[in-house]
């Protein structure tokens, strides 16, 4: 028996992560690919996008990231990476605001 209630929160859930997609392709001028199934949701010339919306949201990354001032121009980027030890590559992620992002690299897209 289908129940009605989760069912709901599962159209819901998607909508939303469709309503992000198309968010982030408006914003970045970018395709939006994500419904026929592509590894990527979003497609510029520069950039191929897997958009992420409702998990639990890093607060302490963002925490980090708020406290890097803006002085003299400068944007705040924050890095952050493992310690694999001995015989393992070392990952690191670099994040910064999406408003932020665009700003610096103004219409990443074109593609429409």
């Amino acid at each position: 028996m289908i129940d009605p209630e989760r069912s709901r929160r599962g159209r819901s859930n998607r909508r939303r992560g469709n309503d992000w997609e198309r968010t982030l392709a408006a914003e970045l001028a970018g395709r939006r690919v994500g419904q026929y199934g592509a590894p990527a949701d979003v497609l510029t010339p520069l950039l191929a996008i897997q958009a992420k919306c409702g998990l639990a949201y890093p607060e302490r990354l963002d925490r980090w990231l708020r406290a890097i001032p803006r002085t003299g121009g400068r944007l705040p980027v924050l890095i952050v990476g493992d310690a694999p030890g001995p015989g393992y590559r070392r990952r690191a992620l670099v994040v910064m605001e999406l408003g932020d992002f665009r700003d610096l690299h103004g219409e990443v897209g074109g593609v429409r």
